[in-house]
């Protein structure tokens, strides 16, 4: 008995102990294009005629959440679906960036967007915004909607009024700390400063359960389960830095402002951002144990743009669930494509 509490009690301090590695990309592709903090990676896809973008949260992680693990990857779904498949890996800000905003963000997809299309001969792309990036996609797709044949928007914050949360009253903090924040890192905000924030949103969950499941693991001897821990801690504990200008500007224009809601109230190169421009074919993904952005905020943008086919999909599972958890990429992800595709129905089905 004490040989073995011996064994299970090396195995969970390793665990708790366990530093993050920077994962690699689970599907072979080739970087396409890479300019500022932009690195556009190409998933061929032999014979395939759709192409989607897909733009991962800008949230302070790394891109890889598109291309988790070979059998947990939205970016190998697609790739089954018939879909030639490019991402955006946003690289970590330097001091060099820290001035980068959502303007330049724009600019770098668009410069991708072209890319793409010019090395599989597309002239339309299908676009997916996760959280962070879903709000890039909608404000890009209002403002090149000739170039963008589909769109998805996944956990995104598109009108925080229209359900309440953390992050939203987070929003109404002065500007003046978020200001102090960002200069306080000379022009740039630290991925770990953001992830301590997300954190303190469930502090029983990321301080209490996650030692208690940890420890249940190694009582089971569960290997599998200790393996698959470390992983997800390496993608969610190795953070990166975001431009200062880009994060200040998120937090007033996407969050205190509402402004997506407020058509030419955001002004984008000289250009007002209206969400009525787009009329493609639009699919919403929401979480229902979404703490962070509750799908009311995403399934509003229904009345806000154009579109006349336009299909809401309520995922089973929390934030990051919905983005790339297995039930989400089996369930959810696969009747988005097919309604782009042409073969979805237009209404709302919920997952309980």
């Amino acid at each position: 008995m004490i040989d073995f509490m011996t064994d299970q009690i090396q195995e969970f301090l390793k665990a708790v102990c366990y530093r993050p590695l920077k994962e690699d990309w689970a599907t072979e592709n080739e970087v396409l294009f890479e300019y500022q903090t932009l690195r556009l990676r190409l998933f061929r896809n032999p014979g395939a005629r759709k192409t989607v973008l897909i733009l991962p949260p800008q949230a302070g992680h790394a891109g890889t959440i598109a291309d988790y693990l070979p059998d947990q990857s939205l970016v190998r779904v697609f790739l089954e679906h018939g879909y030639q498949v490019a991402v955006t890996e946003w690289l970590p800000a330097t001091e060099e960036y820290r001035n980068l905003g959502i303007f330049d963000y724009i600019r770098l997809t668009d410069i991708g967007i072209d890319k793409v299309m010019k090395a599989v001969k597309a002239r339309k792309i299908a676009l997916v915004g996760q959280c962070q990036g879903g709000w890039q996609a909608a404000i890009y797709a209002s403002l090149y909607p000739e170039k963008i044949s589909g769109l998805i928007v996944a956990a995104a914050p598109i009108d925080l009024e229209a359900e309440d949360s953390f992050i939203g009253d987070c929003s109404k903090i002065p500007d003046n700390c978020y200001r102090m924040a960002v200069q306080s890192f000379n022009g740039v905000m630290p991925g770990g400063f953001m992830l301590g924030g997300f954190k303190a949103l469930q502090p029983h969950e990321h301080y209490f359960n996650k030692y208690f499941n940890i420890w249940g693991l190694c009582l089971r001897e569960d290997m599998q389960g200790l393996e698959r821990f470390k992983r997800f801690t390496n993608w969610y504990e190795s953070t990166q830095n975001l431009p200062g200008r880009f994060y200040l500007e998120a937090v007033d224009w996407i969050f205190r402002k509402n402004s997506l809601t407020h058509p030419g109230s955001l002004v984008i190169d000289q250009r007002s951002v209206d969400l009525r421009n787009i009329h493609c074919p639009l699919v919403l993904i929401g979480g229902s144990k979404d703490h962070i952005t509750p799908p009311g905020q995403v399934f509003a943008m229904e009345r806000l743009v154009s579109s006349r086919r336009i299909l809401k999909l309520l995922s089973p599972g929390g934030h990051i669930g919905t983005l790339m958890g297995n039930q989400s990429l089996k369930e959810i992800w696969p009747r988005a494509m097919a309604f782009l595709a042409g073969t979805g129905q237009a209404q709302d089905k919920a997952f309980h």
